[in-house]
């Protein structure tokens, strides 16, 4: 993802572009709006113009202030009612902003907001977000191979790659999320960007003092409570800063236990006479939440929603829900920043700090003797092991720290752009698996590992630890090119990526140090052409790479002997892909059409496996692989309030080899792709007419194979969600009241929402050469259940 970067307005925009993103009140009439493009034409300025979105510049919708129109803020009038924003770059790409967002549930998180864009595919099982379990796959492919950036530093997951958006920001504090469907920003400090990149970029400190406060009440028992406060400008110093806190519980919808989420986001700008500035934007998140089982095929047919952690604990169980609630913490700090230097040149620089300690624990059962540590038979104390009948907690306790920059200098020449560009990142991946007992109930005495069973020499007992360390060094050069008065532009670039893993296997056993390395250059090109003010064609041609997890280099130890081998020479990922696409954006209709092709040799499957029933996640090599398809999208503004939204998806997507499986193939040759439905459709309506508000969604997504033998097939699946509200008169310094109500899951469809753990093969197979190959059962995501949550809002 590109560095985000905040541009001054243009004075001077095209009358389609005014229509399509400035900003302008919520209840205005057609006659009114005419009257306004009347003035802008004369040359009226307007206050806070929203800016075109362009792929190769920086990802960017300009911010609004708080208690302007709107408890939320100043709303713009953009198509589809804030699901398709203005776009002009050489890519496909669909841009969700703050007044669509602000409509849903408080809760509503980055993948959510993009979940009706086209190719979009939201797996989850929480209604409201609380669950970090949940995985978006973007024209088939996965979480793992999405690049996401939130205010120009990188948030994926270091170890997986996966991304959890609801570690990131309050929904009230994000300004815009972007989905690019198949490519990423040369200048994006991302490793894994085979199938996009997803931007996060947050609202920038009003210029008025005030803030918000809104609370959520719901089903499931829900109970939220959000509050902002804006210094405005702070004297004549060029400063603003804001601060905003949440604090959300829920029950779990499948089964018992409770969701907790409380939340700070935070952020400073400093603006200079001459259009820099400097910002300083952090997230803190405290979670404690439930990771629901995930079901196979047969336990879903038998158990449906029923299937989850027990409620009552017995002695020797591991199956019991108080056993399964994960805990995480994490506070993650950006500093984007734009300077114009001597001769006419731009650096961007943006430092950035993530640390996060969490623990995924599960349900197990451990006995006092038969024990390996690693490789050497060991004895093992498990306090209160009469009691619990041998029951205990299996931790899995991951803490992270990840710093980096990322810089970039450019100039104009003309009618050219230089940009010139640095990243680097230094990560550190601790990982153990310790044990903690349980009580007569089933309770360990705190959410964090207790490690308190332990060998005969006192020392924890550990089924894993590991420590990885991977720096990323990145050099990118970029030449934009801008012909024919600016119609025809081309820009052509190359990054080379270079990644160093190197760790330690801390239990006893053949294996200690493990290393491994990729270094690959990365071509791209692309070009748009403006046939005239409404008509646009695109074409881009981009390469990807992607490192196997580190999960992929160690190896794990049952029973004394090696039950994974680690494998450090697993080869990267590679992609290539190009688009072809088309654009009418004028001041009623906005639509996009892309064509598109990939190409991958050694796909990298994310998928899941079992660790003392901790699930880890895993990949599997797919591969090569061939996708196309279509996407489509097209959105209207707003006419009398409604503003419809349309968006489609065409996918096919084969598997290119057969997959060697021991000394034996399995016969995929031709077979479709795991978690590549052929279609997937969407509908959205928004309604914003004076003092009444409300977005209807519907969503269709096509069955989907979860075996890369194509031997079991997720049924396809809809859904719909409503939300309403009403905004209320400002009463003293009580601005803006809104209330509203979301109802998710409107017809309450109980269905599966997404493949967990992709297989080889279900059934048992015969290889190529004759060989049977054992299958093994995929999990599934369980759809959340109906739900409804009403939310009081209002500025000050």
């Amino acid at each position: 993802m590109p560095i985000a970067k905040r541009r001054r307005a243009c004075v001077a925009l095209s009358t389609m572009t005014f229509l399509a993103s400035t900003s302008l009140a919520g209840a205005e009439s057609p006659t009114h709006l005419h009257s306004r493009l009347q003035a802008h034409s004369a040359g009226t300025p307007e206050k806070q113009k929203p800016h075109s979105v362009s792929a190769h510049g920086p990802e960017v919708i300009s911010v609004h202030a708080a208690g302007e129109d709107g408890a939320y803020g100043k709303v713009r009038h953009i198509a589809g009612g804030g699901l398709m924003a203005v776009q002009t770059g050489g890519d496909m790409r669909s841009t969700v902003t703050s007044e669509y967002i602000n409509k849903q549930a408080s809760t509503t998180t980055a993948y959510q907001a993009v979940s009706l864009a086209p190719g979009a595919n939201l797996s989850q099982s929480d209604p409201y977000g609380f669950a970090a379990n949940s995985l978006l796959s973007v024209r088939g492919l996965g979480g793992n191979e999405i690049g996401q950036v939130w205010e120009g530093m990188p948030v994926n997951d270091i170890e997986t790659y996966n991304g959890y958006p609801t570690y990131w920001a309050d929904g009230e504090d994000i300004d815009s999320v972007s989905l690019t469907q198949g490519s990423s920003s040369i200048t994006a400090p991302v490793v894994n960007a085979s199938g996009g990149q997803v931007t996060t970029s947050m609202r920038d400190p009003a210029h008025k003092m005030g803030g918000l406060i809104d609370y959520s009440y719901g089903t499931l028992n829900l109970q939220r409570f959000y509050g902002r406060f804006d210094t405005g400008n702070i004297g004549n110093t060029g400063l603003s800063a804001y601060v905003s806190f949440s604090n959300g519980t829920a029950k779990n919808s499948l089964g018992p236990g409770r969701q907790m989420r409380r939340h700070i986001d935070f952020g400073f700008k400093k603006e200079f006479a001459n259009g820099d500035q400097m910002k300083l934007v952090g997230s803190y998140v405290d979670m404690n939440y439930m990771y629901n089982p995930n079901p196979t095929l047969a336990d879903w047919q038998s158990s449906g929603r029923s299937y989850a952690w027990n409620g009552t604990f017995s002695p020797g169980s591991s199956d019991y829900w108080r056993q399964n609630r994960w805990k995480w913490e994490q506070i993650m700090m950006s500093l984007p920043s734009d300077f114009t230097l001597p001769g006419k040149m731009k650096l961007n620089v943006t430092p950035y700090f993530l640390y996060a300690m969490q623990n995924s624990p599960a349900s197990s059962t451990l006995s006092s003797d038969g024990n390996y540590y690693g490789t050497e038979p060991v004895s093992v104390n498990i306090p209160n092991y009469q009691a619990s009948g041998g029951s205990v907690r299996s931790d899995y306790v991951g803490v992270q720290s990840v710093g980096g920059f990322n810089a970039s200098l450019s100039r104009r020449f003309g009618v050219q752009k230089v940009t010139l560009g640095y990243w680097y990142q230094y990560s550190v991946d601790d990982l153990s698996m310790p044990f903690s007992s349980v009580n007569a109930t089933g309770d360990a005495a705190s959410a964090w590992s207790l490690q308190n069973v332990t060998m005969g020499n006192g020392e924890p007992y550990l089924a894993e630890k590991e420590h990885t360390v991977t720096q990323t060094n990145a050099l990118y050069l970029q030449d934009e090119i801008s012909l024919l008065n600016d119609r025809l532009k081309i820009v052509g670039g190359i990054k080379t990526l270079m990644m160093n893993k190197a760790g330690t296997n801390g239990l006893p056993g053949t294996q200690y140090h493990v290393g491994a390395n990729n270094f690959q250059p990365l071509p791209r090109i692309s070009a748009t052409y403006k046939i005239d003010s409404h008509n646009q064609v695109f074409i881009n041609a981009s390469t990807n790479t992607l490192m196997p997890i580190d999960d992929t280099l160690y190896n794990s130890y049952s029973g004394g002997a090696v039950s994974t081998q680690g494998n450090p020479a697993i080869k990267p990922e590679y992609s290539i892909s190009e688009e072809l696409g088309y654009r009418y954006q004028d001041k009623i209709v906005h639509a996009s059409l892309a064509l598109f092709n990939y190409n991958f040799t050694n796909r990298q499957v994310s998928s899941l496996r079992y660790v003392n029933n901790v699930p880890v996640y895993s990949t599997i090599n797919g591969g090569g692989q061939t996708s196309r398809g279509v996407d489509f999208e097209a959105g209207l503004m707003p006419f009398y309030g409604f503003s419809p939204y349309i968006s489609v998806e065409y996918l096919h997507a084969t598997i290119d080899n057969n997959i060697q499986v021991g000394n034996d193939y399995l016969p995929t040759a031709g077979k479709t792709a795991v978690r590549s439905p052929s279609f997937q459709g969407s509908f959205g309506l928004v309604y914003d007419y004076k003092n009444f508000f409300g977005t209807f969604s519907f969503k269709y997504t096509g069955s989907q194979y979860s075996t890369f033998m194509n031997d079991e097939k997720m049924p396809a699946y809809k859904t719909f969600n409503l939300s309403l509200g009403y905004r209320l008169p400002s009463v003293g310094f009580v601005k803006h009241p809104e209330i509203r109500v979301a109802f998710i899951n409107l017809t309450d469809e109980k269905v599966l929402s997404g493949i967990a753990s992709p297989q080889l093969n279900a059934q048992t197979t015969r290889g190529i050469y004759g060989t049977s190959i054992d299958g093994s059962s995929p999990g599934y995501y369980i759809a959340p259940r109906f739900t409804t949550a009403m939310t009081v809002a209002a500025g000050f």
